[in-house]
This record gives C-alpha cells, sequence and structure tokens, in this order.
C-alpha cells in the first residue's frame, strides 16, 4: 500500500471543518479571526475529494484530544468554503476573503517569514536601505507589535514616508511579492511559505501607529499633514481601537461606562479580551459586575456585525470624550506622566 502522505496543521483544521458541514463550520469560523480564516481558506480551496480514511483519521484525532469519538466524511474544498463563509460572514467580507485565497503549492519562498522572526531594530535597520514601498509591504506582513516596533526604531526622516507608503497600499501583485520574498530568501538564507494579496491600508497603518508611543504618531502625522492632510486624519479617526480601552485609566473607564448603554456593553465584550474584561469589571461595582458577568456568560450566539457595531458606538463615545477633553488615552509605545 502506497504510504499515505502527512498533513499540516491547518490541512487537518481544514478537513475538519469541513467534515462538520457548511452549518457546523459557519459557527466556527463566525468566532474565528479574518487572518485564521484566510490561512484555513487557502488550505480548503486547494482541496479536492478528501478520501473517507483522511477525513476519519483527522476526525479521531480530534476527537481524542477532546476525549471523545468521532467519524469521518468525504467532502471537496473550493464550494465548501464559498457556501461556508457566506454563511459566517458579511457577504462583502467573505467574497473579499475568497478573492484573495491562493493556492499553497503555488506559495513564495520564506524570505517574508524569516523578517518575523527578527529583532524589530535588525528589520528596521535592513529597511533603512530599501525603497519606502518595499518597507511599506514587509511592515504589512508583520504583526501590528512587531511592525510598530520596527517603524519606531526606522530613521526619523523615512518614517512618515513608509506610514504614509503604507496606507495608501491595497493589492500588491504576485510576481512583486515573488521577488521581494526571493530577495529577503536569499538575504536571510532561509526558506517557508508566504502568500501575496490584499495588505496594507488605511486601517493597518491606524493599527500600527496605535502601537507607538504618542510623540512618534505625533510627529508622522504632522508631517503627513503637509503631503496628505485627509489621509492623515483618516489615520487619526481609526487610530483608537476598542481594545485601546485597556490604554485609558481607571477614572476614563468609569466615565465610558457612565456614558455608554448596557446593551452595547454586554455585546461589545462578546469577542473582548480577557484583560479588557477585568479591566471593566474592576470599574463596575461589585453588584453590577456580577451581574454583567452573568449576562456575558447567558449570552448566546451573536453576529459579529452586531459584536462590531456595539465595540463601534463605545469607541465613539470615547473619541468624544477625548475631542472634549475630558478623557486622555495613553499612546501604544509609553504611558503618560
Amino acid at each position: 500500500m502506497a504510504e499515505q502522505r502527512k498533513y499540516t496543521g491547518p490541512e487537518k483544521a481544514a478537513i475538519f471543518l469541513m467534515s462538520l458541514g457548511e452549518e457546523g463550520a459557519a459557527k466556527i469560523m463566525a468566532e474565528m479571526q479574518e487572518r485564521e480564516i484566510q490561512s484555513i481558506g487557502n488550505y480548503m480551496s486547494a482541496m479536492g475529494e478528501v478520501e473517507l480514511s483522511t477525513v476519519d483519521e483527522v476526525s479521531r484525532e480530534f476527537y481524542a484530544n477532546m476525549g471523545v469519538g468521532g467519524g469521518g466524511l468525504g467532502i471537496s474544498g473550493l464550494d465548501f468554503l464559498k457556501s461556508t463563509l457566506m454563511r459566517a460572514l458579511d457577504p462583502a467580507k467573505a467574497t473579499e476573503i475568497l478573492n484573495n485565497i491562493t493556492t499553497p503549492g503555488e506559495d513564495l519562498g520564506g524570505g517574508l517569514d524569516t523578517v518575523r522572526m527578527l529583532e524589530p531594530k535588525v528589520i528596521a535597520i535592513f529597511l533603512s536601505n530599501e525603497h519606502p514601498q518595499t518597507a511599506a509591504i514587509v511592515l504589512a506582513h508583520l504583526e501590528t507589535g512587531m511592525a510598530g516596533s520596527t517603524l519606531r526604531e526606522m530613521p526619523e526622516e523615512m518614517r512618515m514616508e513608509v506610514v504614509y507608503r503604507l496606507a495608501t497600499l491595497e493589492r500588491v501583485s504576485p510576481q512583486v511579492l515573488r521577488d521581494l520574498d526571493e530577495a529577503l530568501q536569499s538575504e536571510f538564507r532561509s526558506s517557508g511559505a508566504v502568500s501575496g494579496s490584499k495588505m496594507g491600508g488605511v486601517e493597518a497603518a491606524a493599527e500600527i501607529m496605535g502601537t507607538i508611543d504618542r510623540a512618534t504618531e505625533t510627529s508622522i502625522l504632522t508631517a503627513m499633514d503637509e503631503v496628505d492632510p485627509d489621509l492623515a486624519n483618516d489615520i487619526r479617526n481609526l487610530r483608537f481601537t476598542y481594545e485601546d480601552i485597556l490604554k485609558v485609566d481607571d477614572h476614563g473607564v468609569q466615565m465610558i461606562l457612565k456614558e455608554i448603554s448596557q446593551e452595547d456593553l454586554l455585546i461589545s465584550l462578546k469577542t473582548g479580551s480577557d484583560e479588557l474584561k477585568d479591566k471593566i469589571f474592576s470599574n463596575m461595582s461589585e453588584r453590577a459586575s456580577t451581574m454583567l458577568k452573568e449576562d456575558l456568560e447567558a449570552l448566546g450566539l451573536t453576529k459579529i456585525t452586531e459584536v462590531e457595531r456595539s465595540q463601534q458606538k463605545i469607541v465613539s463615545v470615547v473619541k468624544r470624550l477625548e475631542e472634549e477633553g475630558r478623557l486622555v488615552v495613553g499612546g501604544g509605545g509609553e504611558e503618560l506622566v
């Protein structure tokens, strides 16, 4: 008998989701991050008909880890992925992810993956000798925190240009990514896989800017005001995210809680981090926090769009309080004193 090929973790995840059927997979995808869906979707779309024995083996592995029993089901990939994403997400977002799906067999060499393993200072030194457009593409491939740290280490005269390029970056052709990946691979003598698709944009630039200290942020945006004031304002408007409430002091959090509805607070916490939940609970009375915890535990499945809508309402309140001078939000890189 031919030896059965070994499947990677993402491939096993794709097979297992397919074995659950469209409704089951849609419920799980609705709780996943977009980046996770994109990663698993790349593998799912490349699968043809999966053998029953393979599905059964993957299912047994999962259920063994969970301590229960399972079974198997043969099913193919791309059509399943399309139908499941349409059930799990807003159609526009599902279409965007589908458009960005790439075939794992056509992935790039790995130079961009190698960059992720380097220290921000090392990356900054390397990018300082590159064109700002190249630097923007590399930053778009990094985790937000690392991208912010790298930006902070780059020469001051280069920072604004890189953020500007990042904010105006939308789609990068596969050939450009391939050339860059090969150049980086040669530079770092590494291998791996990175796929090219939609990246960068105002949201990515704002998210990265939110991780650096206020002085550096102000310096970059002030310089950008001279080049493209509308874009600079767009980044300012998007800079604060729901999780950034962690940067607000206790007095400020208490002020926010007085300005928002209990319903929005409850729904917004559905996908909130444990750290953020603890901060909210610690700024409420014992009775109020106990009731909120109970309501949160009893809250059933909620559409991601509803959670994001409630979070955005709260973010709008925070921005209003900050504009009125009643609230101070600390920068991502340092605390206010």
